[in-house]
């Protein structure tokens, strides 16, 4: 009886040794699997895509032009009512010791459409964007919205007075009490004397636009 004892111990040292490296390759490529193969909890996000489209690029040689032009201000395409009117308007806001600062007047289609493109793209899909991977592209788009002096509230139309040429914007003041051949005149007066008027004051003061004129505004 005693040496069938011994046997078995010895049985089971045996079988317990030989059992403690099968335990170590089973659970280690479990640990390896979990570590590398959950999208949700491992290995780094990927922040290099934007998923925002750049600004299509401009093509045309005559928005070109007004893109690469250092105040892309044209009087040359305005209708010659309208160019008369702009004239006049300047003289009289002068002469009331007013002055005027032309900002905008003839544009292009293809300039208005791009225009069109960067409001809606800063506006609609990048003004509250954080993405790092869009910061380029936001720094970018921000900086065409401010020096096309884009207004948040105006979104440029298809097809505006200024593309027809029978719109300008422009920043006007005369001073309080300002008078014309004795009478009191205001911006607005002043503007109409000329055949031209603001179609729109509250939300695009700047805008001013042929009296019976055809066209949209912006």
């Amino acid at each position: 009886m005693a040496l069938r004892f011994r046997f078995w111990r010895s049985f089971a040292s045996i079988s317990v040794l030989s059992l403690a490296p099968v335990a170590v390759q089973v659970f280690a490529p479990r640990q390896v699997v979990h570590a590398t193969s959950d999208p949700g909890i491992a290995g780094p996000v990927d922040t290099g895509f934007c998923p925002v489209a750049p600004i299509p690029e401009l093509r045309d040689r005559h928005a070109l032009a007004f893109e690469e032009s250092t105040t892309s201000l044209s009087t040359s395409g305005l209708t010659p009512r309208t160019a008369r009117a702009l004239t006049r308007f300047f003289r009289l806001v002068r002469s009331v010791g007013g002055a005027m600062d032309l900002k905008s007047a003839y544009r292009p289609a293809a300039y208005q459409a791009h225009l069109r493109s960067v409001w809606e793209s800063w506006m609609w899909e990048l003004r509250d964007n954080t993405e790092p991977a869009c910061a380029s592209l936001r720094a970018q788009v921000y900086g065409e919205f401010t020096r096309h002096h884009l207004l948040q509230t105006q979104r440029p139309v298809p097809l505006s007075d200024h593309t027809l040429g029978i719109g300008f914007d422009a920043a006007v003041t005369v001073p309080p009490g300002a008078r014309l051949h004795r009478r009191r005149v205001t911006v607005d007066k002043l503007a109409r004397m000329c055949g031209v008027s603001r179609p729109d004051i509250f939300r695009d003061p700047v805008h001013f636009r042929l009296i019976h004129g055809r066209g949209s505004r912006g």
